[in-house]
């Protein structure tokens, strides 16, 4: 039997489509729906890759007939066919039908046995019998030579723009979201340059228009609803786009203050610190890609769909935690912009090319539009979509966007990753201030461990900032001051403490290992520059995130070795990757967890992503030969997940022997213990490994039950809090029990105020931010051994987090 497949906007419109359908026949008949998108907030919408699966779930050789509704529904169908092998594309058809009768007609003739030719005919002319009756009604139509039916009706409406910038981003962007909610085809006209008509759910096309203040345009819509798209198009129009104030890029900035502060702008403050200099606007930059051929223009063009929803999910972050987020809106549209997208289809399956460099190529073309406008304005806006075009290059080929710093300065951007923060040099970036960002983000979390100065959710007003405006910035309040002389006292670049080259050793000859917590090559010598002995924790997640394919075992090895040899003869120690809770990666296709720090994250995704494990496990001890490399496996819960993962080290070692691949046999194997069952278990843990190494900051989470991501709870996380001291008082004991030592690698390593509470409890080992390393080895210098182990036992009859820093500071 024939399928049907019925695309719509609305889930809800194609589910009462099929129901009442079902109702009038008797056989039933295979249907499949793909309709509206995965988001909350804005449902309607169509998905190339839905369609595909809904037309492979119910296809047979008898054939597949498409029904959809109109604008971007019609383009989603159109991709989706190409994403089917040849042999069963020929067999699927869509049809023109009007989408609720031509759906009807179809199902109920496929219920007879009926072929696809005959299912088609009928769907298309189910309209007739209305058209017949009433035609005498509609006499007058007939008479001014329209289409009766009113499928095809179409209309324009003038109008004069009266916003004081025209449609300029912000306003285009709300056009566009108006346009595309109707099924009629939209297109605009500027009629004081004579422009010619554009399509009106293209945001590109409708900014690239060029419309001012004063302009006289003509929108024109044709289809079912364009009655009401042009009336929803005409009150946004006529209501100045919702606009109260001149909105000008010229426009004096508006500061968020407080009544407390004589700051400028106000932020959330994301990383401590002070700092001072000169703003630097940071741009995003399109990666480097050689120009190539695709082998399969349908993979390709799934892997750019894969990409532009990860881009999505990143905006759409943005856009939760930015205030005035119109600007990030229009980046949504730009990446369903109808236009754009079908250029990028055109040379992938036309020309042949990859999805990455078709899609610069486009995305390039577009930014010079922009750039031959006479409008500096508009000119502007360029820079958006380089923004966006940039973000999906980065995701499809796994690089990052670069800056050549010809000056040190603090950095201003609408947003930043977590890669780009890491390749930020603190002696050249001396601070950082983002429009949105969250302070428990990753790419906070980032700067915090290279020691800059990072305040974000300032808001749109800091773009305005011109350049070479001298701002200065405190990272612990989220104050902004611009041009202010009086804050030159703030210092400007993290310098290694004088202490830093020397061994932590207490007053009493107690010697404490001082380590460093990295990301990569780049911090690594930054590390040893700030007299660090070893790494305690390489956070390898950052070679997994923000790409659409895992890093090879090559990359890896390359990585690892690299920063041993910067560290040798010191250790290095490297975290198995920890991905899954905040940090998604698009390749795995992570389903939705209501809470996914207690879900698949961890050693749990890696014991079952077996192919992804052998690879670091293989590249970890390919660079362990002649190296001080020490592995540690995060999350680790029970007993049964060390041994399962210390199974699979075996087989790797045991692969590598038989390929004659050096390693360190006797690499010294250890476990994050910062889950509440690991500290309770660790009497069994530590027979099994070689070393423990306490991650405070997911363990204050978890003993809290406070997700240190969400704003409203986060200061519950706190490592002070005397049930998180006490775990770590627990975990040491039984560690020494087992002559191995215990290490802690958590923010709480790096804070002066709980270093001599640690060393009281008996840790071996900090693992802290390199900034951070000369301050934490001046405090254990000045401590003395029986003092500080009387100062652990008080703190941990304490009640309270607060109470525990009031008795420090007292």
């Amino acid at each position: 039997m024939v399928g049907i497949v019925i695309v719509c906007h609305s889930k809800a419109l194609a589910q009462a489509i099929v129901e009442l359908s079902q109702q009038m026949v008797q056989t039933p008949v295979p249907i499949a729906i793909a309709a509206g998108i995965d988001d909350p907030e804005h449902p309607f919408g169509t998905d190339p890759i839905a369609i595909q699966q809904a037309i492979e779930s119910i296809y047979t050789d008898e054939g597949v007939i498409v029904l959809m509704d109109l604008g971007s529904a019609l383009l989603s169908a159109e991709m989706a066919l190409e994403f089917l092998p040849a042999d069963q594309r020929e067999k699927v058809k869509l049809t023109s039908a009007p989408l609720v009768e031509g759906a009807i007609a179809a199902i109920v003739q496929a219920s007879t046995g009926a072929n696809c030719d005959q299912i088609l005919s009928e769907a298309t002319t189910a309209l007739n019998s209305k058209i017949s009756q009433l035609s005498p009604i509609n006499s007058e139509i007939e008479e001014k030579s329209v289409t009766s039916s009113s499928y095809s009706e179409s209309q324009t409406i003038d109008l004069t723009v009266k916003n004081s910038l025209g449609i300029h981003a912000r306003p285009a962007a709300q056009f566009v979201a108006i346009a595309n909610q109707f099924e009629a085809q939209i297109t605009l006209e500027n009629l004081t340059t004579q422009s010619q008509p554009v399509n009106g759910k293209s945001i590109n096309q409708v900014i690239t228009l060029g419309v001012r203040q004063n302009h006289h345009i003509r929108i024109f819509a044709q289809g079912e609803d364009a009655t009401l798209a042009l009336n929803a198009l005409q009150e946004l129009i006529e209501g100045d786009f919702g606009e109260t104030t001149p909105d000008s890029p010229d426009t004096k900035i508006n500061p968020q203050k407080n009544q407390t502060s004589n700051a400028d702008l106000i932020g959330i403050p994301a990383s401590e610190g002070m700092a001072v200099g000169s703003v630097i606007s940071y741009r995003l930059s399109l990666p480097q890609v050689d120009r190539q051929q695709g082998e399969n223009p349908q993979r390709e063009w799934q892997q750019l769909q894969r990409a532009i929803a990860t881009a999505k999910h990143q905006i759409n972050e943005i856009i939760q935690s930015a205030p005035n987020s119109d600007i990030f809106q229009a980046h949504l549209l730009y990446l369903q912009d109808p236009t754009l997208l079908h250029q990028v289809h055109h040379r992938i399956f036309n020309l042949g090319e990859s999805a990455a460099w078709g899609w610069k190529t486009v995305i390039e073309e577009t930014i010079n539009t922009y750039q031959t406008l006479n409008d500096p304005y508009l000119q502007g806006r360029g820079m958006d979509v380089l923004d966006v075009g940039g973000r999906v290059l980065r995701i499809l080929t796994g690089g990052i966007s670069s800056i050549n710093l010809t000056q040190t300065g603090i950095i201003i951007a609408q947003d930043l990753t977590p890669s780009e923060v890491a390749h930020f040099n603190p002696k050249q970036v001396l601070g950082i201030c983002t429009v949105g960002g969250s302070p428990t983000a990753h790419s906070a979390l980032i700067a915090n461990m290279l020691g800059i100065p990072m305040i974000v959710n300032v808001g749109i007003q800091l773009l305005e900032l011109p350049p070479e405006t001298e701002i200065a910035i405190d990272g612990k309040t989220g104050e902004i001051w611009l041009n202010n002389p009086d804050k030159k006292q703030f210092f400007l670049i993290p310098q290694p403490s004088p202490i830093g080259d020397q061994k932590a050793i207490t007053e009493d000859g107690h010697s404490i290992s001082v380590v460093a917590n990295i990301l990569g090559v780049g911090d690594a010598q930054l590390a040893i520059d700030f007299g660090a002995q070893g790494v305690g924790n390489l956070r390898t997640e950052l070679l997994y995130l923000e790409r659409l394919t895992p890093p090879t075992e090559e990359e890896q090895f390359n990585i690892y070795r690299a920063i041993a040899d910067i560290l040798n003869p010191y250790p290095l120690t490297i975290r198995t990757v920890d991905i899954g809770g905040d940090k998604p990666v698009p390749y795995l296709n992570l389903e939705g967890e209501k809470n996914p720090f207690l879900g698949w994250r961890g050693i749990r995704q890696s014991l079952e992503c077996e192919d992804l494990f052998k690879t670091q496990l293989r590249a970890i001890l390919r660079a362990s030969e002649g190296n001080n490399i020490r592995l540690m496996f995060p999350m680790v819960a029970s007993v049964g997940e060390i041994r399962a993962a210390k199974a699979m080290l075996t087989e790797v070692k045991q692969e590598l022997q038989e390929k004659g691949i050096g390693f360190n046999p006797k690499i010294p194997v250890g476990v994050m213990i910062e889950i509440p069952a690991a500290v309770i278990m660790a009497d069994k843990i530590a027979p099994e490994v070689d070393f423990l190494s306490l991650g405070t900051n997911d363990l204050s989470q978890y003993i809290m039950a406070a997700d240190r991501t969400n704003a409203k709870v986060a200061k519950l996380a706190d490592g002070f809090e005397p049930a998180v001291l006490r775990m770590v008082a627990q975990t040491v004991k039984i560690g020494h029990k087992e002559g191995i030592k215990v290490s802690v690698c958590g923010q709480i390593a790096s804070n002066s105020q709980a270093v001599p509470i640690l060393i009281g409890l008996g840790v071996d080992e900090l693992s802290v931010n390199p900034p951070s390393i000369g301050k934490v080895k001046e405090v254990i210098s000045g401590l003395k051994l029986e003092e500080v182990q009387k100062l652990a036992d008080q703190v941990l009859n304490l009640e309270s987090a607060q109470e525990v820093k009031d008795f420090i500071n007292g």
